[in-house]
């Protein structure tokens, strides 16, 4: 049986209700991640591993800050490097506003190599086979790409979304995976409908544009972190972050000008929160980590629970 075959083979013991409860608490009430499926995580899990030239985009620009958010590149970066550490090709792509902060949060963490690009047609182009999309602008039901507050900020967003509609015409068949917090970012389409009764008088910013895996999270960052921890324990090696890396990514991109996107402020935020309670979670899933590590099989780690292909 191959590596990917046992990885992905089902069986009681991957942790994804405790990561969810770790990261898709419903913490910054904004309502999506009370939306967040099991199901979906543990798709996402099989599109992760079994890609080989993935490409993860990146990057919220808050038009009133004129400055990239710190929520999603530390999130790529952590992914990133972990998908790098586990054998496979990914690239981080983003906009040219956004380049400096998400260069600097890789950077921080030795991840993978950054990209700027001004359409979708251009993330094809190295053949990806698997599209993450983390806090990224979505486009909505009008064409129009918005922000948390409603506000119309499609003037300042390059429509990298676009590559969704592309897939199957030009370049490979790719899948693509989706991470978000509030519902108006790339890949969250899928929950639309249902947040739109959630958020009635939010519903014409919500993104439409659909993934094959949507994992909802209170930060996007943090779905990031709770898919390397997940990974962590399936595949037996330990891929996460620790709180000091955390720092450096962030003190490096405030360096680069990041500002908060709920505080609009340059400081150690991410949606609000300080990073000292992303410290926590980032230690809470180390610890989880560690406890799968110490209990799985050496030579398989854990296995997911349900054998339905992706």
């Amino acid at each position: 049986m191959s590596a990917l075959n046992r990885q992905t083979s089902m069986r009681d013991g991957v942790p994804t209700k405790r990561v969810m409860a770790m990261v898709a608490s419903g913490l910054t009430g904004r309502g999506l991640s009370s939306l967040s499926d099991e199901s979906q995580w543990h798709v996402a899990l099989r599109l992760l591993l079994a890609c080989r030239r993935p490409v993860i985009i990146t990057g919220f620009y808050v038009e009133e800050a004129g400055a990239c958010e710190t929520d999603g590149p530390m999130g790529a970066a952590v992914l990133g490097r972990a998908l790098e550490r586990l054998g496979k090709s990914p690239l981080i792509a983003t906009d040219w506003r956004c380049r400096s902060v998400v260069s600097a949060a890789s950077a921080a963490l030795r991840g993978p190599k950054v990209f700027a690009a001004s359409k979708g047609r251009q993330l094809l182009s190295f053949g990806a086979d698997l599209l993450v999309f983390i806090e990224r602008p979505g486009r909505a039901r009008d064409g129009r790409y918005y922000n948390m507050r409603g506000l119309d900020i499609t003037d300042s967003v390059e429509p990298l979304d676009d590559v969704v509609s592309l897939i199957g015409e030009v370049g490979p068949k790719a899948k693509v995976l989706g991470i978000g917090d509030g519902g108006n970012e790339a890949g969250m389409g899928n929950f639309l409908q249902d947040l739109a009764l959630l958020l009635p008088e939010y519903g014409r910013c919500l993104s439409a544009v659909r993934s094959d895996a949507p994992v909802a999270c209170d930060v996007s960052n943090w779905g990031a972190y709770g898919l390397v921890a997940l990974m962590s324990c399936i595949t037996g090696r330990f891929l996460l972050h620790d709180a000091g890396e955390e720092l450096q990514m962030v003190m490096s991109m405030l360096d680069a000008g990041a500002v908060d996107g709920k505080t609009l402020e340059r400081g150690p935020f991410v949606d609000g929160l300080h990073l000292s309670k992303n410290g926590e979670v980032i230690s809470a899933l180390g610890g989880l980590v560690r406890d799968c590590l110490r209990t799985a099989s050496p030579d398989e780690g854990v296995k997911l629970k349900d054998e339905r292909s992706f």
